[in-house]
């Protein structure tokens, strides 16, 4: 899909695509994080898969996002009772240094306490906590901002699975901030201030969704995909920021929960800084990013954003087609027909291409009678010619879309109609005769216009079962051994997808 931007909105993006120069050792020097997962609990009803979550973030941070393993606690079902989740608070505050980054998730139960000043409080609920005494027993939002005040770690991120009401945010639901696509040198502008940042599963009133086809709930399964699979990039930039991710979730949880949930996001202070993603580089998601991958990313990211702000500025021309491959748009799934001339030989049948692997393939061959007086030995005074009823099964190794190798059995009714010319006698006679056949093909040509079709040409080797020599006495044939013969064979095939 080609677009037209202003130049000055999408040269940094490009340039951020091409790059990808700044790496997690250039803005952290350590990488910390608080996971915590909590099924069973001792006084409210329990949940399915916050354990599994929590278990699944910590994936994403070690194999994704290069954050040390031994740098990141997991407290799962009774370990995460509120002493020990305070105790996990404190020891954050006095090991991360202040160009460090901390993330602290947590899946499990939320609730919100009314105040008499009409406001109200969140509090997260450990394995032992009461909705009956939240004060006593769970854990409230204003120990978040206690933590914060008392880090030095420059980038904090909060992810909550939980929902409830008073979250402590600035600018909550907001984007503050620089913009990506006018700031020049955005990620290292952003990740020099200081940040802390939440996001939350939803608000007051609403429930954490979970479902046994997700095996998650809806704010952890689409947190892996925002972040697992870089669906959060929204300006393909190789980065995700808190930001991003809470715009992600945001629109992506609504839609999963069918508006039981809605994520909210902020920040915890006035700074602008941002806790940031970055891909290690060996992770799936790099390796995909090739540069025209990249390009591509940057142009479909940046078109959904500025659709959204206005439709005057941008042109479009649908050709996202153009860029794909044959296989890309119609699959292995052909049929055609395929045809050979050679030397008072041809062959004309009908192919179907199954899928990647199979193929199959009838027809009918007329063989001429310098070819088999060639293959079987005649008497002088005869001539021969033959008919070929043929069906053949192929297996296919594709080294490319357009290059494969096959190797297949054949088996072919032949009537053989001899003359003798001395006597001036004739006859016919049938038999079955079978045959393997192995080649490479190229599919040499491709063309979409007037209909999709494609040109494929295959060298083949033929090893058939044949008599090696046969006589007539008084017209009664006698046949003498069988041989293997091999005979070599191009085979031209036109052929068209089979349209779904």
């Amino acid at each position: 899909m080609f677009v037209i931007y202003s130049m000055y909105k999408l040269l940094p993006i490009l340039l951020f695509a091409y790059g990808l120069a700044i790496t997690t050792e250039d803005i952290y020097d350590n990488s910390y994080a608080l996971i915590i997962g909590i099924d069973k609990y001792d006084n409210v009803q329990n949940l399915n898969y916050a354990v599994k979550d929590a278990e699944s973030i910590q994936d994403i941070l070690i194999n994704t996002f290069d954050f040390p393993e031994g740098n990141i606690t997991l407290l799962k079902d009774e370990e995460a009772n509120k002493d020990a989740i305070l105790k996990a608070f404190s020891d954050l505050t006095k090991t991360a240094e202040d160009n460090d980054r901390v993330l602290i998730y947590f899946a499990g139960h939320g609730e919100t306490l009314d105040l008499t000043e009409g406001g109200e409080r969140g509090y997260l609920l450990p394995v032992d906590g009461d909705k009956e005494d939240l004060y006593l027993s769970s854990i409230g939002m204003d120990e978040l901002e206690k933590i914060s005040e008392m880090s030095k770690a420059k980038h904090m991120l909060y992810l909550v699975d939980a929902c409830y009401g008073g979250i402590a945010a600035v600018g909550s639901r907001g984007s503050r901030g620089l913009d990506a696509s006018s700031t020049p040198n955005y990620i290292e502008k952003i990740t020099k201030n200081r940040a802390v940042q939440i996001i939350t599963a939803g608000g007051r009133g609403e429930q954490v969704i979970e479902k046994p086809k997700w095996g998650h709930s809806a704010f952890t399964l689409n947190l892996m995909r925002g972040l697992g699979d870089g669906n959060a990039d929204f300006n393909a930039d190789g980065y995700i920021t808190a930001n991003e991710l809470g715009m992600f979730l945001s629109e992506k949880v609504t839609i999963d929960s069918e508006n039981q949930q809605t994520p909210q996001y902020g920040r915890m202070t006035s700074q602008e800084g941002e806790f940031v993603f970055v891909y290690a580089e060996n992770t799936a998601v790099i390796k995909d990013k090739s540069t025209d991958a990249k390009l591509d990313a940057v142009l479909a990211k940046l078109e959904k954003l500025e659709s959204q702000k206005s439709s005057d500025n941008i042109i479009v021309e649908k050709a996202d087609d153009m860029k794909k491959s044959w296989v890309e748009k119609y699959g292995y799934d052909e049929q055609g027909i395929i045809f050979t001339v050679l030397e008072e030989t041809y062959l004309i049948g009908y192919t179907r291409i199954l899928n990647e692997n199979w193929l199959y393939y009838f027809g009918y061959a007329h063989v001429g009678n310098n070819i088999l007086k060639r293959v079987i030995i005649t008497e002088n005074s005869h001539s021969a010619s033959a008919n070929h009823y043929l069906m053949g099964l192929s297996r296919t190794y594709h080294f490319t879309n357009n290059v494969f190798f096959h190797i297949g059995g054949v088996a072919s009714y032949m009537t053989i109609s001899w003359k003798d010319i001395e006597q001036n006698i004739s006859g016919d006679f049938n038999k079955i005769v079978p045959a393997t056949n192995l080649g490479i093909g190229v599919n040499m040509f491709q063309f979409e216009k007037p209909f999709p079709i494609s040109v494929v040409v295959t060298v083949d080797i033929h090893a058939l079962l044949i008599p090696k020599s046969y006589s007539e006495t008084d017209g009664i044939l006698t046949f003498d051994d069988l041989q293997i013969k091999f005979l070599p064979a191009f085979v031209f095939a036109f052929q068209t997808p089979l349209l779904k």
